[in-house]
């Protein structure tokens, strides 16, 4: 058994505790946690500045174990998907989406999910167990790795597999982390409402900004595809975000996935309109990608339709942006990650933003 200490996942100053009592100067101490947090290192050996000696010891003492990236695809669109592995042969997806100078990386925090959204891949699939800080965070530092030297900005969401918060001592430990690299107006925490998690998040003295995933107007058909809906009900989700504190510019962000024929009309737009009223917020109106091996009978509605359906919103006095997923020609588009090798990947949609 492998009984030495991972540093990864772990804040400067827990490091510099951990590392401390085996370095002669407390500034080696200091040293080693700024090579593995903000030059991302993978390695004693990269730590130059210490004695071949000193790395030596370290190298019994610590590790700086990363998921192994076991297959990456490329998307016409410059997006890539990550197939990660962790040590104990757990596998999850993660994506980096690029545009020009600044990427989005989309990291999991479950190896699959319970909450069982019909509109999704990963829940058609179901839950799998919590990714710990060091594998979360070590999604993050095998893309940035990757892009670091063509990129200024990097901005990180966690829209990957799995429910955020319903992981949030992992994921607040992972956020600690990150904070380090990337400011938390820069980061994103996706969630399909689970309530005690929006009062957690609320409460962090430092918080990322978040999204909600909305999907209906009404609690009937908001149950009909996100079964948490029945636990944790639309008046009572409303009624908690309204008490999210919110740092000056902050918005919530709401994301509504647009389905044909179920919630596309100019009448659930006016609704989803009027559940909004007095939240600082924003609209991600996300066109359905479509998965005909796990759930056949959803489509996506026309163009049309959906630029329609946003018109009524921005006319409603909504911030609206009509977010056409990247990545779709290699499964890497929300919704559709499935934490596996696929024979067969999505096809491409043959709608196009206009």
């Amino acid at each position: 058994m492998n009984h030495r200490t991972n540093l990864v996942g772990r804040t400067s100053a827990e490091i510099v505790d951990l590392v401390a009592p085996h370095v002669d100067r407390p500034f080696r101490s200091r040293q080693v946690a700024s090579w593995i947090v903000e030059r991302n290192a993978t390695s004693f050996l990269e730590m130059t500045d210490l004695s071949k000696q000193l790395r030596a010891g370290l190298g019994r003492l610590f590790t700086i174990d990363e998921p192994l990236p076991v297959d990456v695809v490329h998307s016409a669109d410059g997006s890539s998907k990550y197939l990660m592995r962790f040590a104990d042969g757990v596998e999850v997806e993660c994506v980096s989406m690029r545009e020009g100078a600044k990427a989005t990386f989309c990291l999991s925090t479950q190896a699959g999910c319970a909450v069982g959204c019909t509109f999704c891949v990963t829940g058609a699939i179901g839950a799998g167990r919590n990714l710990k800080p060091d594998e979360i965070v070590g999604q993050y530092r095998v893309m940035v790795r990757e892009l670091e030297a063509s990129v200024e900005r990097v901005n990180i969401v966690f829209m990957g597999m799995g429910e955020p918060l319903l992981n949030t001592d992992n994921l607040g430990r992972a956020l600690e982390v990150l904070y380090e690299r990337v400011s938390p107006k820069r980061i994103t925490v996706s969630t399909a409402g689970i309530l005690p998690g929006i009062r957690w998040l609320a409460s962090l003295p430092r918080r990322p900004k978040l999204a909600v995933s909305l999907n209906a107007p009404d609690q009937a058909r908001r149950e009909e595809v996100m079964p948490i809906a029945r636990r944790y009900p639309l008046d009572e989700l409303f009624s908690t975000l309204r008490a999210v504190p919110l740092e000056r510019g902050r918005r919530i962000t709401f994301e509504y996935v647009l389905i044909r024929g179920f919630n596309d009309a100019e009448g659930d737009a006016a609704a989803v309109a009027g559940l909004l009223h007095g939240i600082p917020s924003k609209i991600n109106v996300i066109p359905l990608n479509e998965d005909p091996e796990h759930f056949p009978g959803l489509r996506r509605p026309e163009v049309d339709t959906i630029n329609r359906f946003a018109a009524r919103l921005r006319d409603s006095g909504q911030t609206v942006t009509v977010r056409w997923s990247k990545g779709s020609d290699v499964a890497a588009a929300c919704g559709q990650l499935r934490g596996r090798r696929s024979s067969s990947l999505a096809p491409p949609s043959p709608l196009e933003p206009r």
